[in-house]
């Protein structure tokens, strides 16, 4: 009871903490461009192009809103775009009540998603277009390109690490239609030089259509048109408009005074034009479905609704109505809708079909129980329970009463688990064939489909997600303070996030230099993490995005001596070269699978260039240290994340507490902030893959000097050439980068050869120091040069590495006391 009323008071907070954010809104001029809105002149809007231009236009077409962006003071806007993760938002079906900006945020704000995202390292970017219903898809998804454009490359709101970062789109529902054909179209017509897709997904999207109740329409036609019925008339309409009538499986048509609906995937935009976004593989997609895929369709009655109410005077019948909505594969009677007003003839039609896509297997809605309550309340105000007739001078009081009243089937299929899916079955859409209704989990391969879907990875309410035991599929988009099922949608909701979130990470990873391209998602996810298994979640999807992490009770920092712990912020002017530059003590054993994060800022730099790296050590003077990965850091006067994640290992960080950060560079202005110590990463780290080569020298691996007393040169005489490196002080070194972390488990040693009467107080090792016997004297002669033979067990230090693996990213040699030459003829893996 405890556990959920933390998570309650965690979701109130969540979602009533509204964060800061810009919106715009921008409209399409006669010209074809998309301006950014900057007021009204006369009845026409004004703007701006992306390059600055002015413009003019009629209607607004679609508006954003960006949340907690990283504020630049010298932008016109005051913010730029980092790493955007759009949210294009779906239909609105009210036809009176306009959906606005803040209504979404306080949508995925039940969900936790804004936090979320702003912790992963990603600026949330919603949008929402001016009218979903009565502008088609294609329109819509045309304007959405043209966003995407516009963002990429605009004076209003910059985006400089457009072409690295990208977009990240997820559609939710009828957006992730709109979404993935303007993603589509944008990609295709973009330069390489523009932001590419980096991945697009979607949430319970309807790719191969939605479905309502075939009766409905049919329903509400008649009482639009018959029954005077202004709502049900605006639903009509609804319905027949291009946003929402492209949508659907059914087609709905009227011809003269007839309504019909019937089955039609033939020559529609999502079973054309759109299946060229489908096909398209220029970026990997990820569909997720709400619905259950159990190979059956739920139990449900046949018989939705049935609502009849009469007016009577003296036994004689003056009024009546009466509605019934049914279910039928053999085609029977959908809807039986009947009006009889006074002396009049009874106006009845009766429609029959087959509607058995209403119960295909998919996430659900209360069509029959919103269109009952509808009707149920329009019969009442037309004949309430006090009802009065003027009869010449006289007031008749009137009878009336329901004859029936049952709402039996309140909800149906919407959006089908397929669909969603964008499932094939034979080569065929799946919604053509009984593959909809019969396909089930057992062995379908969702993380890497293939030709079962148009998706890169597609999932649904399958055996291992926490909605998969109830009778029937939740409500589509359905959220946790709209429902009474507050647990189980925030479980489902929460697997569903990680699924997308497990997939954006994936590919998110650069495999060439083994890192992620975001900092933020080190620690919480792995590239080769299955994303069906819900166990690898990070606690920050559980914590609603919040991340656990304290800062530190001791810092110094050694190019600004008066900034101790109290400072969040110091600047410093940095020289150039290898430097330490900060020291951080965490009080106690750094703990295992933790991560250390720091914010760097470079302004006025030297060069063009700077990396990092990070000390783990047992003292204050760093002795003994372990050596993590070195990052790049932009020096482009913008603040950057860097985060290391520590060895997973228990004992691995036995009597290591102090952090040192080391910054190599030409020199600059640097700024260091939010030195922290992160205590909920938890992720498994891969083992890299193979080193590219067994010969480490002669070869192309860069080496670098540590500091200015160590001298590297190539060196020649009779017996050959080789590589010379002259240590003025003790402990002071050099190492080979390989570029990023590699994997030796191929090998067993590490072979140097080197000229006779040098290397004898040199010692070899990866990344961490293992002081076991690591020194390169007491070699043998061999071919005129002395060969030490260092097994990879005694000089890696397989504790703190990927899953114990003989794994590292540079080989360092130092020195062990001062005046040291070292000449090296090779060095080799054998």
């Amino acid at each position: 009871m405890m556990r959920y009323l933390w998570l309650f008071l965690m979701m109130f907070f969540a979602s009533n903490a509204m964060a800061a954010h810009e919106d715009f809104a921008f409209f399409v001029d006669e010209n074809d461009r998309l301006c950014l809105q900057n007021g009204k002149l006369l009845v026409n809007l004004k703007g701006y192009n992306q390059d600055g231009g002015l413009c003019m236009g009629k209607t607004q077409s679609v508006r954003i809103r960006v949340i907690d962006a990283p504020e630049d003071k010298h932008t016109p806007t005051g913010i730029y775009l980092e790493r955007p993760f759009i949210i294009v938002d779906g239909i609105n079906l009210d036809p009176e009540e306009k959906k606005t900006l803040t209504d979404l945020e306080d949508q995925i704000n039940q969900v936790w998603l804004p936090n979320l995202l702003k912790t992963l390292g990603y600026t949330p970017v919603l949008v929402q277009f001016t009218e979903t219903v009565r502008t088609s898809l294609q329109e819509n998804s045309k304007v959405l390109s043209q966003l995407f454009a516009f963002l990429n490359n605009n004076k209003y709101i910059p985006f400089p690490g457009a072409k690295e970062d990208g977009f990240v789109i997820m559609g939710i529902s009828q957006g992730g239609v709109i979404g993935r054909y303007g993603s589509y179209l944008y990609d295709t017509h973009r330069s390489p030089s523009d932001a590419p897709i980096r991945i697009f997904s979607s949430l319970d999207s309807p790719h191969q259509g939605a479905v309502m109740p075939m009766g409905l329409f049919n329903t509400v036609a008649f009482w639009g048109d018959k029954g005077g019925s202004a709502s049900a008339s605006m639903f009509k309409d609804i319905l027949l408009s291009k946003g929402a009538a492209d949508l659907l499986v059914y087609e709905n048509k009227c011809d003269g005074n007839s309504c019909s609906s019937e089955v039609n995937t033939k020559g529609r935009f999502l079973f054309e034009d759109y299946r060229k976004a489908a096909e398209y593989k220029g970026f990997p997609t990820v569909l997720i479905s709400q619905g259950q895929l159990k190979g059956v369709s739920p139990v449900h009655n046949n018989d939705y609704y049935h609502l009849s109410r009469h007016v009577e005077k003296f036994s004689m019948v003056l009024g009546s109505a009466v509605s019934r909505m049914h279910y039928s594969e053999n085609n029977g009677t959908l809807a039986r809708n009947r009006k009889k007003e006074t002396t009049d003839d009874a106006v009845l039609e009766d429609y029959k079909g087959i509607s058995k896509y209403d119960f295909i297997q998919g996430s659900t809605y209360p069509f029959a129980e919103t269109i009952y309550k509808s009707l149920r309340g329009g019969f009442l105000d037309a004949m309430p329970d006090k009802m009065e007739e003027d009869f010449l001078l006289f007031d008749l009081d009137l009878n009336t009463s329901w004859d029936v009243d049952v709402l039996t089937q309140g909800w149906s299929t919407f959006i089908p688990t397929v669909s969603a899916m964008d499932m094939k079955c034979n080569g065929e859409l799946a919604i053509r064939s009984d593959c909809g209704f019969t396909q089930s989990s057992a062995g379908f391969p969702f993380e890497n489909p293939g030709a079962r879907s148009t998706a890169t990875a597609a999932f649904a309410v399958d055996p291992t997600h926490p909605r998969y035991s109830e009778a029937f599929s939740g409500r589509h988009i359905e959220l946790p303070f709209e429902t009474v099922n507050l647990m189980p949608v925030i479980y489902g909701m929460r697997v569903d996030m990680w699924r997308i979130l497990c997939e954006v990470a994936k590919y998110d990873y650069d495999a060439s230099v083994g890192q992620f391209r975001n900092p933020k998602l080190i620690g919480y996810f792995s590239p080769d993490t299955k994303c069906m298994d819900a166990s690898k979640m990070p606690d920050v999807l559980s914590h609603m995005g919040l991340s656990k992490k304290v800062s530190f009770a001791y810092a110094r920092y050694d190019y600004n001596k008066d900034a101790t712990e109290a400072n969040s912020s110091v600047k410093f002017n940095l020289p150039a070269g290898w430097k330490k530059v900060g020291s951080w003590n965490y009080g106690q054993n750094v703990l295992a699978n933790t991560s250390f994060e720091v914010n760097v800022k470079v302004e006025n730099p030297k060069g063009n260039w700077m990396k990092a790296e990070l000390l783990v050590c047992r003292t204050k003077f760093c002795s003994g240290h372990l050596q993590l990965n070195e990052f790049d850091v932009p020096v482009d006067g913008k603040s950057h994340t860097l985060r290391w994640q520590l060895p997973a290992n228990d004992g691995a960080l036995d009597g290591m507490r102090w952090f040192r950060l080391v910054l190599n560079s030409d020199g600059g202005d640097v700024t260091i902030s939010d030195a922290s110590l992160l205590l909920d990463t938890r992720s498994e780290q891969a083992v890299p893959s193979k080193i590219g080569s067994a010969v480490v020298y002669p070869n192309n691996y860069e080496y670098f000097p540590w500091t200015d007393d160590v001298h590297v040169q190539s060196f020649v005489d009779v017996l050959g050439f080789g590589l010379e490196i002259s240590y003025g002080k003790a402990r002071s070194g050099m190492h080979f980068e390989f570029g990023k972390m590699v994997s030796m488990d191929d090998y067993s040693n590490l072979v140097v050869d080197y000229w006779p009467g040098t290397c004898q107080n040199t010692i070899a090792y990866f990344d961490s120091k293992k002081l076991t016997e690591a020194n390169l004297d007491n070699g043998s002669l061999q071919n005129g040069f002395v060969r030490k033979i260092l097994p990879l067990s005694e000089i890696i230090d397989t504790d703190v590495t990927p899953k114990g693996s003989k794994s590292a990213h540079r080989l360092n040699l130092q020195s062990v006391y001062a005046n040291e030459r070292c000449v090296i003829k090779s060095i080799m893996l054998k």
